[in-house]
């Protein structure tokens, strides 16, 4: 294995084990501090160190999350010792707890056939359970670092006095990418905008006169498009789901990629039966421009889909070969 690559894998590691905001400035100190190191030993020569050299430095260096802890304020209520395990925790019970809301909700809507007839009511209660749910975690998690943070900290020095660390237990360097917050964040936004309107307000979507001084609203969608509005509500509500997803762990994964493409292709599958289906429109003479959008939409979700599963194949070809 080439030895830059066990530099990056432990920079990844210690970013691993800092907040989100903290990791990119923390990643670049961390191998320059490791290239001085290098240089230092190879007498500000200049050449190429080999790997046994590299794992040397590391090895001096120290676990990646011993190192991690310095770089950042000791959290009050969850220690370092805790806190990896209450990250993975969180995350697992607060997605089952969604996605149990979410199946509620499809069988309420798609077997039942029962109407949204109070979103804000229904979010409330969802983002009111979730939090909840997190603040049982966090307390549970607390009285655990109060009363037993001794007894952890002494058998995880115990552990550790068993089995020095050895650099070349760094896992490899996942293929992964950094989120674009804001891009995400405005994505949950539009969303749930569009989830709000549709379900809450659909008359906000008509066409407005004035005749004589007198406003006449008329509604721009048939009555055979309230049929994909459940389906539609689904779309947006999933990539919510993984939007957040992806914001608490502060990085693209393969999973989440492939679950972005399953979405992308969710979305085409309800574009194309939009297109099949009948007049989406109440004015007929507006519904061959609509046709060509959803047309134009349809073709160009293929092809994005289509470049999206070309790069992640690409990618875990390149991460193969790498390994």
């Amino acid at each position: 294995m080439k030895a830059q690559e066990w530099i990056d894998r432990y920079v990844f590691a210690v970013g691993e084990a800092l907040p989100l905001h903290e990791r990119k400035d923390v990643e670049a100190e961390i191998r320059s501090l490791i290239h001085d190191e290098l240089d230092a030993r190879s007498n500000g020569a200049g050449e190429d160190v080999d790997e046994t050299v590299v794992l040397e430095v590391l090895q001096h260096f120290g676990r990646p999350e011993e190192l991690a802890a310095r770089y950042h304020a000791p959290r009050s209520l969850i220690g370092p010792a805790l806190y990896p395990i209450f990250r993975i925790v969180s995350t697992i019970v607060l997605t089952v707890l969604f996605g149990v809301w979410l199946f509620g909700v499809a069988i309420d809507v798609g077997m039942y056939q029962r109407p949204f007839t109070n979103p804000l009511g229904m979010f409330g209660d969802l983002i009111g359970g979730l939090l909840q749910t997190f603040g049982t975690l966090v307390l549970i998690f607390a009285l655990v670092e109060t009363f037993l943070r001794g007894q952890l900290e002494a058998e995880i020095a115990a552990e550790r006095k068993k089995e020095p660390w050895n650099p070349k237990s760094l896992p490899k360097v996942e293929s992964t990418e950094r989120p674009k917050i804001g891009e995400l964040v405005i994505g949950i936004g539009f969303n749930l905008i569009a989830i709000l309107i549709f379900n809450a307000y659909p008359q906000w979507i008509s066409a407005i006169f004035v005749r004589d001084g007198e406003i006449t609203r008329m509604p721009l969608l048939s009555e055979n498009f309230a049929v994909f509005v459940p389906w539609l509500t689904l779309l947006w509500t999933l990539p919510i789901a993984l939007s957040v997803l992806v914001l608490i762990r502060g990085r693209w994964q393969p999973l989440t990629r492939w679950l972005q493409i399953g979405l992308s292709v969710f979305g085409i599958a309800i574009l194309g039966w939009m297109l099949v289906s009948g007049p989406l429109l109440a004015w007929e003479a507006l519904e061959p421009v609509a046709t060509i959008i959803i047309a134009i939409v349809f073709a160009v979700a293929i092809i994005d889909v289509a470049v999206q599963v070309f790069r992640q194949i690409r990618r875990q070809a390149r991460d193969m070969q790498s390994a």
